[in-house]
């Protein structure tokens, strides 16, 4: 009998798998698709060119909620140098992006007055408590002190920093506890060298220790005797376990196990998740895109890009470059063809302000629809505290990992939190288990 199947193979997945695994319990992880990664997938072509599954950068670098994993592994995540010159774009323009509250003080993206409520504003958020907030919007934890007209709709640049850039949607505690965290650590993100690819490759190794990565099998089902969790049957066989980590998105998790094994109130939670949706290009040039090598961020339009050749050569065969860009889709985006094409208008639009020479300078073009981003939006009803824990309430031995559920950060930090998590629980079960053996005790 194994010790754990893992149904999944992204960063929560494959996280939860090689802690596991390191400790000595004996894993398989079971993922439908071809490849590695989930949302964190890429390959390489027979050309040399690198393409991600969207960009997957890492907050707080070093310092992040990412490296703990690996540091827990023995092991650390190599990051590209830090970017100095990261950009903003805001009213049709590329600005500086600030770094840190004399940045803000400095930066003429704003009026004078409106900076000195930027800091009185930071200031505050700086010391407000999370956890009194994550029930209240940004705009409602703003509107309690402040108002200025032009800070007001400066405000989705701080949402946009959790993925969530509407001041009257995301939760004003993860705000707060995002901003709090990078004010501690100095550094808002980081590039893994490599990307996805150095991540995922070096998690394979570790689960490899004592596990199995089967791609491309799909679980069917789960197996559950009185209360308690027995195994996973799969399109291609039946694996007996002492414990399941579910690391899919959990509003997939009734496709392989009836909702009667659950509370109604994890059950509607679970349906009602609302996540993000987002179109992304990969445009590839002869030339470099620009001389920016840190991301971009939009303020009054949800864009991001990454310049990745212009740090990273590894990404293109040699005298290639790309640029990736993306913007969020429309909440509530359902595949409407026409919702995709005014979305690229305004992507390609606002590129074409701010860096006029790179649409018409391209070789070729990758156009990827993202229907899930990310998998939790971080409204107030699905900030921390309200979602799910990685222990399932109902089912013994089964877990749950991933960015749906309870964990710290946002965005990936949320796989990464709970994956460690869910090792700890597990590990701590199975020391229990293991001293309370016959073979121990007598």
């Amino acid at each position: 009998m194994l010790d754990v199947v893992v149904i999944g193979a992204g960063y929560g997945g494959m996280s939860t798998a090689a802690l596991l695994a390191r400790s000595g319990l004996r894993v398989v992880v079971i993922e439908k698709s071809p490849l590695l990664g989930g949302r964190a997938s890429f390959y390489t072509d027979h050309e040399g060119y690198t393409w991600e599954y969207g960009t997957h950068s890492l907050r707080l670098a070093h310092k992040g909620i990412a490296q703990q994993v690996f540091y827990r592994l023995g092991d650390e995540i190599r990051f590209l140098p830090r970017a100095a010159d990261s950009k903003l774009i805001y009213k049709s323009r590329l600005w500086e992006r600030p770094e840190g509250l004399l940045g803000f003080l400095t930066n003429p993206i704003l009026s004078w007055k409106a900076r000195f409520c930027l800091l009185l504003f930071l200031a505050r958020l700086k010391k407000a408590d999370p956890a009194r907030w994550f029930d209240n919007t940004l705009l409602e934890f703003y509107r309690t002190t402040l108002k200025n007209d032009e800070l007001e709709a400066f405000l989705p640049f701080l949402g946009m920093t959790v993925m969530c850039p509407d001041p009257a949607r995301v939760s004003a505690g993860e705000v707060i506890d995002f901003l709090k965290r990078v004010l501690a650590a100095g550094i808002g993100v980081g590039e893994p060298a490599g990307g996805s690819s150095q991540i995922l490759n070096k998690l394979r190794s570790h689960v490899e220790t004592h596990g199995e990565i089967h791609l491309g099998e799909e679980a069917t089902s789960l197996l559950v005797e009185g209360n308690r969790v027995t195994g996973v049957v799969t399109d291609r066989s039946s694996y007996p376990c002492r414990w399941v980590i579910f690391a899919g998105r959990l509003p997939e998790l009734f496709d392989i196990i009836d909702k009667k094994f659950f509370s109604w109130e994890f059950v509607s939670y679970c349906e009602g998740i609302e996540h993000s949706s987002s179109l992304v290009f990969d445009f590839i040039t002869d030339h470099p895109a620009g001389d920016v090598h840190g991301g971009i961020l939009g303020v009054d339009v949800p864009v991001w890009a990454r310049f990745q050749s212009n740090t990273d050569p590894s990404f293109t065969p040699h005298g290639k470059y790309v640029s990736t860009w993306g913007i969020l889709l429309p909440w509530g985006f359902d595949g409407d063809p026409d919702v995709i094409r005014h979305t690229e208008n305004r992507l390609k639009t606002t590129i074409a302000t701010v860096f006029p020479r790179l649409l018409s300078n391209l070789s070729r073009e990758r156009k990827l629809v993202v229907p899930v981003m990310n998998g939790t939006v971080l409204t107030p009803g699905q900030s921390r505290p309200h979602r799910p824990d990685v222990r399932c309430a109902s089912i013994r031995g089964l877990f749950f990992a991933g960015d749906t559920v309870r964990g710290e950060g946002c965005s990936g930090d949320i796989s990464f939190s709970s994956a460690m998590m869910a090792a700890d629980d597990i590990l701590s079960e199975a020391s229990l288990n293991e001293a309370g053996s016959p073979a121990q005790t007598g």
